[in-house]
């Protein structure tokens, strides 16, 4: 076999975790030419990331691989859950991709000399040191959010000194994480659930402790879907004496700033900036949680309510199920002013002069598009990273506002919109929104901070 490099790259193939590894690895395809990279995904996945009729375009030197997702056929109706998918999807994997890199590297005729995998693909340390490369791992939710992993153990004894033994309260649910380095804001409210629950058994929980445990020691580098300029300085240096390397590369969903609209309504299919283009500026609010987060039937009908009371433009993207939970006849009487789709071009509604304010669940790519955007946000937090999140957004960065004791209320979302729409506050959150934006234009530039580590990167792959 050639002794020229070739890259692995192993996908994580839920929620919004593949796009980013996929986005970096035509970045490095670009960046690396005389590198090969095989990209390894379950075929579900694949087909939505790199549909077959685009395969043709992608650059000469990267290939596309399924692998299982450890469903069986008599398993099909038995795993309705989500986690249920996640769990047998991580049991076969370790098998499964390891045959996948196997037919790759016959494939191109090249053994692999590095693995860039999915942070939550702990088996790839293994996995790489028995083929003696070097493992890189993409961490894509929020770096906040890693070091709240690395410390897990220390916020457990927090919780039992907290309690002294017995169950959590309130009172403990708000106690700061201050003793973890740059996370002094967060409070044990904000963690994801896998943290706290030390009797989740499911595979993802178990994953979660343990990766923790096996990246400072075992990862060659660990890449952070991140810019330096929006994370705490001490979180940072900290992670920094944790971790092998520690590279920055920016939002790899994210451009910054963003491209602009298309200058045809033809190429509008939804109808959507058609629409925007006849509101007034940062009039609208535009609202989705997210592909898996749903609020409850009453947070639901609440939102419509509040929307209709404040006569507030509004663009939703909602599935069709979730209509249901709409006030009777909300539709109807919001014509002249809202709209619902079952999906929309989110960057570019975020990136429209018209739209106001992002509703949102606040996951970590959204965050950073509505940034992009210039665009305030009332935050509703659901799980994992959502809360830590939604904390940094109202209170580090002071980018917008969380709803009124986390949950959707007619009241609490009609003074929400007034703030952020309408109030002199709400004039302050968009001076911010455009002060963050401005500063990572500068950071994603030719001689920003991302690019310095992006090329830091590149050399590391095409060296190993």
């Amino acid at each position: 076999m050639s002794s020229e490099k070739h890259v692995a790259v192993l996908a994580f193939p839920f929620g919004s975790h593949p796009w980013p590894l996929a986005n970096l690895l035509l970045k490095l395809a670009t960046a690396a030419s005389d590198v090969r990279f095989s990209f390894l995904n379950t075929a579900k996945s694949n087909g939505v990331i790199f549909p077959l009729p685009s395969r043709a375009e992608l650059p000469s030197n990267v290939r596309i691989y399924d692998v299982s997702d450890g469903l069986q056929d008599d398993c099909q109706g038995a795993a309705k859950h989500p986690r249920e998918h996640v769990d047998l999807f991580l049991k076969a994997a370790p098998e499964s991709f390891g045959a996948a890199v196997d037919v790759a590297e016959q494939d191109v005729r090249k053994k692999v000399s590095c693995l860039l995998t999915d942070a939550f693909l702990i088996f790839a340390g293994e996995m790489a040191e028995k083929m003696q490369v070097p493992w890189v791992t993409l961490w894509v939710p929020a770096p906040y959010s890693l070091a709240a992993h690395v410390y897990t153990d220390v916020i457990r004894e927090l919780l039992r000194e907290s309690s002294g033994g017995g169950t959590s309260t309130d009172d403990d649910d708000d106690k700061s994480l201050g003793v973890i380095p740059g996370l002094s804001m967060m409070r044990i409210s904000d963690l994801p659930n896998e943290i706290i629950d030390d009797q989740d058994t499911s595979r993802v929980a178990c994953l979660l402790r343990e990766m923790g445990r096996v990246l400072p020691g075992g990862a060659t580098a660990v890449v952070m879907n991140s810019y330096v300029e929006v994370n705490p300085t001490p979180l940072i240096a900290d992670l920094k004496s944790k971790f092998k390397m520690l590279l920055q590369v920016g939002c790899l969903t994210v451009s910054f700033p963003p491209p602009p609209l298309p200058s045809s309504s033809a190429s509008d299919t939804t109808g959507c900036l058609t629409w925007l283009d006849a509101r007034d500026p940062q009039s609208v609010a535009y609202i989705c949680f997210g592909t898996v987060a749903m609020p409850s039937p009453s947070e639901v009908s609440a939102l419509g309510e509040a929307l209709e009371s404040t006569k507030t433009p509004f663009l939703w993207s909602i599935k069709e199920h979730v209509m249901a939970y709409l006030p009777k006849g909300l539709q109807e009487r919001t014509r002249a002013y809202g709209k619902f789709v079952p999906w929309v071009p989110q960057g570019q509604v975020l990136s429209h002069p018209a739209c106001g304010v992002y509703v949102t669940h606040c996951g970590y790519n959204s965050v950073f598009e509505s940034v992009a955007g210039g665009v305030p946000m009332v935050c509703k937090p659901f799980w994992a990273d959502n809360m830590m999140n939604g904390r940094m957004i109202e209170e580090v960065w002071g980018i917008g506002v969380k709803v009124e004791g986390g949950t959707i209320t007619k009241s609490g979302m009609e003074k929400a919109l007034e703030v952020v729409l309408r109030g002199e506050d709400g004039k302050e959150i968009r001076k911010k929104v455009g002060e963050l934006r401005e500063r990572l234009v500068e950071a994603a530039g030719p001689d920003g901070s991302a690019e310095a580590d992006f090329k830091v990167l590149v050399e590391l792959i095409s060296t190993s």
